[in-house]
């Protein structure tokens, strides 16, 4: 200002205004109007600014518990089908020995049923441990959109 370069203005309490169409003829597209600076005060970036790397990263951790969570799925439904045909051949069993002691066929109905609810909790517990991993995430990502781009940049 003073050597000349940029015109400015006084404003009501005569403090220096310079305009953005000034600041352009001087300085070029260097310019960033997005953002504010006030004496003692850092610039404050979008709050909704992320980096890309870090939405790779978090993409690419989703994907790979999606696929986690797939696997473990698919592995849960084999063994709840094993059960059931395990459930199925004792009561074929018990169908033909009919004429044997009810004890036996009583015991056999109550392992297959034991059987099928220790299947059923490890379903729900494994459910219960994605359920809370993905809403872990979640936060995560939450948390990293909110971070000023200088926190990102420099920890």
């Amino acid at each position: 200002m003073s050597a000349g370069k940029l015109s400015f203005a006084l404003d009501h309490d005569g403090n220096k205004v310079i305009e953005a169409s000034e600041l352009i003829r001087a300085y070029g597209d260097a310019c960033n109007f997005d953002r504010e600076e006030r004496k003692g005060a850092p610039a404050t970036p979008k709050p909704n600014d992320v980096t890309d790397d870090s939405l790779a990263t978090i993409k690419k951790m989703q994907e790979q518990l999606t696929r986690q969570y797939v696997s473990q799925i698919e592995h849960l439904q084999q063994a709840l089908d094993k059960a059931q045909e395990g459930q199925n051949r004792v009561t074929l069993l018990l169908e033909q020995r009919t004429g044997e002691t009810s004890d036996w066929q009583t015991s056999l109905e109550t392992m297959s049923q034991k059987i099928a609810k220790q299947t059923q909790a490890q379903i729900e517990e494994i459910q219960t441990h994605h359920n809370k991993e993905l809403n872990q995430l979640k936060r995560a990502l939450h948390n990293e959109r909110q971070k000023s781009v200088w926190k990102r940049l420099f920890g």
